[in-house]
């Protein structure tokens, strides 16, 4: 499953904003592989997009309209896209694959009034010689053949696998076998490194897919992926365990799509590093993995500099409205440092101090 281009407008406070998950020319020595199609050299995505932004710039509502869209397409459920509307109008336009060489564009125009989606639907073949934008000039119309039942656009698209974590949503993970094992090594690991105090963790051998860390008299549960006596641990350790549930959903092959939004609040920046470079391993052909953090130091990976999305919030017309932009639309030159860029506020994606700047911390007493 790859995302490649997604406009939304009206949607959980985005007013005509568009994201665009292509880029142009090949990348020499580039140290992600194979950021194409396979089998299609020339049709080039995005394949590991760390996505940065200030506080309320919509990269966690980025996540949840990508979810909701998702969910439709393999529930037939409008309510998915109903619920994603923040106001009364709202359009939707999402340019993606997944199974096959085929480009898949779904639109839906969404009415809360009268609680509506008129969805279009359209897909072009991509051949050997493709690239994007000349696949989206041969989009032709078939939605007449995805509205004949809710299971029409995933019986034509197929079923979307993907995962999503959020700090306060973790979807549940089965895992069976070898991959109960795995992921035994990898709870170790990354908790072992946050809390050397529970190293011990085991599998259950009475409650199905449940592992038991124990520490002292506690015994702290995770069931199906999920985490059941958070409030016994500390913050980054808890944070900790759900980065490893991600990282063993990636190993695992279960899904194709995987969207990371700032599980790292309280893990230090080298560990956050060091667990983005294992996830960015995991993508294989024709997946993708979109990673939001505040942490600016992963700008100083050696990733091609299309890696890098900036959101940012600017006044318009009396308002402020999110934009996109990719590191790689400005910064042209092998040696331009992003890291530096950002400090030097290229992108427009800093925060604006001058208020906390003019406070006058002198308080009267009267």
């Amino acid at each position: 499953m790859v995302v490649l281009n997604l406009k939304l407008d009206g949607v959980y406070g985005f007013s005509h904003f568009e994201i665009n998950f292509t880029y142009p020319k090949k990348v020499v020595n580039s140290i992600i592989d194979d950021e194409h199609l396979e089998g299609r050299d020339r049709f080039r995505y995005k394949k590991a997009v760390i996505l940065m932004g200030t506080n309320a710039t919509g990269k966690t509502s980025l996540g949840r309209a990508l979810l909701k869209i998702f969910s439709y397409i393999n529930t037939g459920n409008p309510n998915h896209l109903l619920e994603m509307a923040s106001e009364n109008h709202a359009n939707f336009e999402i340019d993606f694959v997944n199974n096959g060489f085929v480009l898949h564009r779904l639109a839906g125009v969404i009415s809360k009034e009268t609680d509506q989606v008129d969805l279009t639907y359209l897909s072009a073949e991509i051949e050997k010689t493709d690239f994007y934008e000349k696949c989206v000039d041969k989009l032709a119309d078939h939605t007449a053949e995805v509205l004949k039942d809710a299971r029409s656009l995933r019986n034509i698209i197929g079923e979307i696998h993907s995962r999503f974590a959020y700090p306060e949503i973790e979807p549940s993970l089965k895992l069976a076998g070898t991959n109960q094992k795995n992921l035994l090594k990898m709870l170790q690991a990354v908790i072992g490194t946050l809390d050397p105090t529970l190293k011990n963790i085991s599998i259950s051998r009475d409650l199905k897919d449940t592992f038991i860390i124990r520490r002292k008299n506690q015994e702290i549960i995770i069931q199906e992926g999920k985490l059941l006596n958070r409030e016994v641990l500390s913050s980054g350790t808890a944070e900790g365990i759900d980065v490893a549930l991600f990282l063993a959903s990636m190993m695992s092959g279960q899904h194709s799509f995987y969207y990371c939004d700032e599980h790292f609040s309280y893990i230090q920046s080298d560990i956050e590093k060091m667990i983005f470079t294992l996830m960015m391993e995991r993508v294989q052909n024709n997946e993708q993995l979109i990673f939001t953090t505040h942490n600016t130091d992963l700008l100083e990976l050696n990733l091609p500099k299309h890696s890098f999305v900036f959101l940012r919030k600017e006044p318009e017309d009396g308002d402020y409205r999110v934009s996109a932009m990719s590191a790689s639309d400005i910064l042209k030159r092998n040696t331009d440092s992003v890291k530096c860029a950002m400090e030097n506020d290229v992108f427009a994606s800093l925060p604006d101090l001058s208020m906390l700047a003019e406070l006058d911390l002198g308080w009267s007493h009267e």
